[in-house]
């Protein structure tokens, strides 16, 4: 189903006048109406009398006159050459008024003398209906509204053919300046926008490129259409000298077609950045290829051989020098008393110095067994003496954590626990 325009007019004879048409029709058709349909109306009277008493009756401030609908069928849907046909058309234009004009007066005129031969109605509606005097309801005016009904009625009487999206939708009055040469300001705002579109890489490149091209766009998002654009034309130095520019040289991209329109200029940059990837990774693959396949071998490296690299030396950080520890002698094997003569450990210093001095090789004769066994006794009581005073050093700084929590009469006694424990353990 195919819908040209919806209009308003405070000139209701007129716009019926020419509806009428009492002279021959477009394309040399004899007459201008195949066939002629009434609403609350008298045939044989003239319907804009009849219309004028309701007029009359509106406020003042109420201008409007008549709603003119046009509804044009497709050669799909109704045969031009076919009397039937054209007999549905205007049935389906009567039953669109009552149903959804109701209590309003209307002319349905059935014609087939378009350019494109399709079966199209006129229909031309009172804005003042019969009983309060009333203009019509903005879901009256409203065109996708208007849209929703046609194909409400005429589904009942056909399939209605959708056909496929168009491109480039144009006008008959435009198709008809383009024949005569005449400068159509649509035509160049399309032609500006295909150029901004082939020198941009994004979306938003090309939004921000149309300004240079003469072009303003404005992003929509609604529920019913989705994402669309509104075109302006700015740049208005084609208008031919002397012919009026128009004030409103704006259009939405889907008025303009679906080549125009959001979704498909998202796909048209999507594809052009896969491309482009593409491109930069054949770029990026062709190079390394050819440095595989032909990087030739110097004479250096054919004549002498590449020696592995040294294995990096881990250097142990060497300790600041300290002073030399005086030994303790080592006592002979015979005198036994010596072997009681052990140092007593007093804290972690102590220790350590005493793990250095146990630790490091004594200079000895193998056969003096006795010296050796001497010294696995030293190492043995140093190492119970470093564990033990180990333990004591955590009670204490145990103690010291909970220091906080305890009476000073609690931490009194724990010290005199731990003295009596040295006082009582064996000398070392």
């Amino acid at each position: 189903m195919a819908y040209t325009r919806v209009t308003r007019t405070a000139n209701g004879r007129g716009a019926l006048m020419y509806a009428a048409g009492h002279t021959k029709g477009h394309n040399g058709h004899e007459q201008r109406n195949a066939m002629v349909g009434y609403v609350n109306l008298l045939p044989g009277v003239d319907p804009a009398d009849q219309m004028q008493t309701r007029w009359n009756k509106a406020r003042k401030n109420h201008t409007t006159q008549v709603l003119r609908i046009v509804q044009s069928f497709s050669k799909n849907e109704l045969n031009p050459d076919n009397p039937e046909d054209i007999l549905t058309a205007n049935m389906i234009g009567q039953e669109f008024v009552q149903k959804h004009y109701p209590n309003r007066q209307a002319m349905v005129f059935t014609q087939i003398d378009g350019k494109s031969g399709l079966v199209h109605n006129h229909v031309i509606i009172s804005d003042t209906d019969l009983i309060a005097s009333k203009g019509c309801t903005k879901d009256q005016y409203y065109f996708p509204k208007i849209m929703e009904w046609t194909n409400e009625i005429a589904g009942q009487y056909m399939e209605l053919d959708f056909g496929d999206k168009t491109e480039d939708k144009t006008t008959q009055t435009e198709r008809h300046k383009r024949e005569v040469g005449e400068y159509v300001w649509k035509d160049d705002l399309k032609s500006r926008i295909t150029e901004s579109m082939q020198v941009s890489e994004t979306e938003e490149d090309w939004i921000s490129n149309l300004t240079k091209y003469g072009v303003n766009v404005e992003v929509h998002d609604s529920k019913k259409r989705g994402k669309y654009y509104t075109y302006e034309l700015m740049d208005t130095s084609k208008f031919p000298d002397g012919k009026k520019i128009p004030a409103n040289l704006k259009s939405r991209s889907y008025k303009l077609g679906t080549r125009y329109d959001a979704e498909e200029i998202e796909s048209y940059f999507l594809k052009k950045e896969q491309e482009l990837q593409k491109q930069k990774a054949v770029q990026r693959e062709v190079p390394e290829e050819k440095v595989r396949r032909q990087e030739p071998r110097t004479k250096l490296q054919e004549q002498e051989p590449v020696s592995p690299a040294p294995k990096p030396v881990h250097r142990v950080k060497q300790k600041p020098a300290q002073k030399p520890v005086a030994r303790p002698a080592m006592p002979k094997p015979k005198v036994p008393a010596q072997t009681t003569n052990i140092v007593r450990l007093m804290g972690e210093d102590d220790i350590d110095d005493m793990t250095d001095v146990v630790d490091e090789p004594v200079s000895r004769d193998d056969t003096d067994w006795m010296a050796l066994a001497l010294e696995r006794k030293m190492r043995q009581d140093a190492k119970k003496n470093r564990e033990k005073t180990q333990e004591r050093l955590n009670t204490v700084r145990k103690d010291a954590s909970y220091m906080t929590r305890l009476r000073s009469s609690d931490v009194v006694a724990r010290i005199r626990n731990v003295q009596r424990e040295d006082d009582n353990s064996p000398d070392l």
